[in-house]
């Protein structure tokens, strides 16, 4: 009895260590991701077309190419695009999550919910503001678009910036593909590239550039008096709540702290979790970016860590 115990011992024991290891290696976020990487590709797929106005085939060659699984091909696939509403579907209603994408002017493209479909279309924002008065080949220069003709300065080593130049184009990376580039000296272009297919009219997705713009805009009113970066944020509904709302520690973090990406605030965007549970999640999947902003604790005093987090930046904005 004793012996048929002990083996009876060993096969639960052996049962709950490959349980808790199967439980261990289990992808609890599997759907998410995939909903993410749908969105990925819907709003790629959009933007290459509607924004930068490109083929099918130059976007599943470059926008797409850093996808580890795209969905389809240029020849088609397991998406929709519709031309004249300008929009873009990926997946096939009732056999995988359809994300969906659209094109609004002055905009870009957007990502709708997964509950959203293209019936929503009309309520949703654009921008529709007139274009400045004027050529803007005739308008110089960060105004318009009209360059005198380039002289490199003395200082400057013409070999060095070439060098410089090629390795941004011809470097090889799985993830980033070098489209234009544009260097400026004392305000003034002095090298200016294009990829083929793109010029200086061809329109693309900033990505994390707009943080860069955006925080630039705050440094020029903070430096005008008109914000101050040492102050705590605006008041915000803080969600959870705490029991005692003006004792939230949150209070504490100022636009100095967010700028800085030092909120203190729980990180949601590291360990490869942005595309899970992260930013992502509003990036590409129609989730609230205000409520995935707010809805986090603090774990750290604020400035006293940086952590890369998308919704420092727009907590600031």
């Amino acid at each position: 009895m004793k012996k048929y115990f002990s083996i009876f011992l060993f096969l639960v024991l052996t049962s709950g260590v490959a349980f808790a290891q199967q439980q261990e290696n289990y992808d609890y976020f599997q759907f998410n991701r995939e909903i993410i990487q749908r969105g990925v590709q819907a709003i790629l797929q959009c933007n290459g077309l509607f924004t930068s106005n490109r083929s099918l085939t130059q976007v599943f060659d470059q926008e797409l190419a850093y996808l580890k699984h795209p969905i389809g091909t240029a020849q088609g696939g397991d998406y929709q695009v519709d031309w004249d509403r300008k929009t873009v579907a990926i997946g096939t209603p009732g056999t995988a999550p359809v994300m969906r994408a659209v094109f609004r002017e002055g905009l870009g493209c957007m990502i709708l919910a997964p509950n959203q479909t293209f019936e929503e279309i009309s309520s949703l924002p654009e921008l529709t503001l007139p274009p400045p008065s004027g050529d803007p080949a005739n308008i110089p220069w960060p105004d318009g678009d009209k360059t005198e003709p380039l002289t490199l300065p003395s200082n400057i080593d013409a070999t060095a910036l070439q060098a410089a130049s090629d390795w941004a184009f011809n470097r090889t990376s799985p993830e980033q593909v070098t489209l234009s580039l544009i260097v400026l000296h004392k305000g003034k272009i002095i090298h200016e590239r294009y990829a083929p297919g793109f010029n200086q009219y061809t329109k693309t997705r900033t990505w994390s550039t707009a943080k860069s713009i955006a925080v630039t805009l705050i440094g020029i009113l903070a430096d005008q008096g008109k914000m101050s970066l040492d102050q705590p944020l605006n008041d915000f509904e803080w969600g959870p709540k705490a029991l005692y709302p003006e004792q939230d520690p949150r209070n504490a973090i100022t636009l100095r702290n967010v700028l800085n990406m030092s909120s203190g605030l729980y990180p949601i965007d590291n360990f490869g979790m942005e595309y899970a549970t992260g930013s992502g999640l509003s990036y590409w999947a129609g989730a609230s970016s205000v409520k995935g902003a707010l809805n986090k604790a603090l774990v750290r005093k604020p400035g006293t860590v940086w952590d890369y987090e998308n919704y420092d930046t727009i907590l600031a904005v």
